[in-house]
């Protein structure tokens, strides 16, 4: 999946999101940052949380370490691929 796609993926997911009501694929790609969105960052962790719940099942968790880059869009997008990566990786035993 490329950075569009993933840009794609996230509006999509804002657009289910009461917090999401309204934004559209084009305001995301001009959007900087979280705030340019009008989200909240405790909206975003839920978002992601949602993200999570929506493309791997549940079958990971939110790692502390993504929660600084919850705020610019890129890094946004950086843990969402991060997140499609994890989801895809065979159990280990």
């Amino acid at each position: 999946m490329t950075t569009d796609d993933h840009r794609q993926r996230f509006a999509e997911i804002l657009a289910t999101q009461p917090v999401g009501d309204g934004i559209t694929y084009e305001q995301v790609l001009r959007a900087q940052s979280r705030q340019d969105l009008g989200i909240s960052s405790l909206n975003m962790i839920i978002v992601l949380m949602n993200y999570i719940k929506k493309y791997t099942d549940g079958t990971i968790a939110v790692r502390p370490e993504w929660v600084p880059r919850l705020n610019d869009i890129d890094d946004i997008v950086a843990v969402l691929r991060e997140i499609d990566a994890i989801g895809v990786e065979p159990a280990r035993s």
